[in-house]
């Protein structure tokens, strides 16, 4: 990848790990960075960020199809497998691997290790809150609540097969099939949210990302953990 830093374009690598999480080095200056907050960690350029972080959210092609009838879909041939077990995001009992384990200093234990959700955190990473998988599932994969002064949408839609976030003043929601109604009138289906009248609006998100407990405790130490 290519950024601009500071007016001039930069080209990146993977570089290793960093409190048990890939960092990336430009070739420039040899800085490393944070993947996940863009910011410089180590090097020339400690101090400047690869601008503001944007979302992006996981999804299934037959989703993609749907809500995107024309979309062009490029298929990877090498399938996603280890020891000849398909992996499963969902599943519970992974451990961390001790090559990771050795860089990390201190661990957050207020979950386990390896618990999987979605992390909402601030432009200016000050803010962060966690939701493991197991209370969406409680919570019939869709809660309300609020984050960083504002009203948010948290869901996990089976045919996207990832948890998603959104802001939205509804104050209710309810599953018919796929489709998740809002109390404002308005419909998500498939990542895409429609009014009343059928036509799709465009949404507003929180910074998210669908990760372990581990990686996004260490890297937003003030993280809050959201309890029904």
């Amino acid at each position: 990848m290519t950024p601009i830093v500071s007016g001039e374009a930069h080209h990146f690598e993977s570089r290793g790990l960093y409190d048990g999480l890939s960092i990336i080095r430009d070739e420039e200056t040899g800085t490393l960075w944070n993947h996940l907050t863009g910011e410089a960690m180590f090097g020339p350029l400690k101090g400047h960020t690869l601008g503001p972080p944007r979302n992006l959210w996981q999804t299934t092609v037959e989703a993609a199809l749907d809500a995107y009838p024309g979309i062009h879909v490029a298929l990877s041939d090498r399938p996603i497998r280890r020891r000849g077990r398909a992996l499963d995001p969902l599943a519970g009992g992974r451990r961390l691997r001790r090559m990771f384990l050795r860089t990390i200093g201190r661990e957050d234990d207020r979950l386990e290790t390896m618990t999987i959700g979605i992390g909402l955190f601030s432009r200016d990473n000050a803010t962060g809150k966690f939701y493991p998988m197991a209370a969406l599932v409680q919570a019939d994969n869709a809660i309300v609540d609020t984050f960083d002064g504002r009203r948010v949408l948290v869901y996990y839609a089976p045919r996207v097969r990832a948890p998603r976030a959104i802001y939205s003043p509804a104050s209710s929601v309810r599953w018919e099939g796929d489709d998740l109604h809002l109390s404002t009138g308005h419909v998500l289906r498939n990542g895409i949210m429609y009014d009343a009248a059928g036509n799709a609006v465009e949404i507003e998100a929180p910074l998210q990302v669908f990760t372990r407990w581990y990686g996004f405790a260490l890297t937003f130490p003030e993280t809050v953990i959201y309890e029904r």
